[in-house]
């Protein structure tokens, strides 16, 4: 039993949880673990996935802020170029070009505002669905014993 199929099962899930819902990932998952397994390894095989997707809440718990990545340099790089632009639009001559940059750098802050917010609704739904997993793994440990 290796650390590929546990992922492969969790993955299923996922997969299966984003397009179908909860009950027809949680059957499939469920048929997929005890077809693969042998009888005497499914409870160590749940044990295992219900470890690994506890540690996927964890990891996804410590990024959990959207600002966490090369999205800080980005706003960083933003506010540095919007402060030489409203610099340029105070000098008379290099007004347009400052209009035009400050514009520039808007579009891209609108952008970066939709990315962080995807990112983040992405995070809290994948941290979701690994406690569903956690759940479904710990109800068939508590039926089996």
């Amino acid at each position: 039993m290796k650390k590929d199929s546990v992922d492969e099962a969790i993955d299923l899930y996922v997969t299966e949880r984003m397009v179908r819902g909860k009950e027809s990932a949680s059957s499939h998952f469920l048929a997929c673990i005890y077809l693969k397994q042998q009888r005497w390894e499914i409870a160590e095989y749940l044990q295992r996935i219900c470890g690994m997707t506890r540690y996927y809440i964890d990891l996804a718990t410590v990024t959990r802020n959207p600002f966490k990545g090369p999205e800080i340099a980005w706003l960083g790089t933003m506010l540095c170029l919007a402060a030489y632009a409203v610099m340029l639009i105070s000098m008379e001559e290099q007004r347009t070009l400052g209009i035009l940059l400050l514009s520039g750098v808007m579009v891209n802050a609108c952008y970066l505002m939709r990315r962080v917010a995807a990112k983040w609704c992405e995070l809290h739904v994948m941290v979701a669905i690994y406690d569903e997993i956690v759940q479904i793994t710990e109800h068939e440990l508590e039926s089996m014993a």
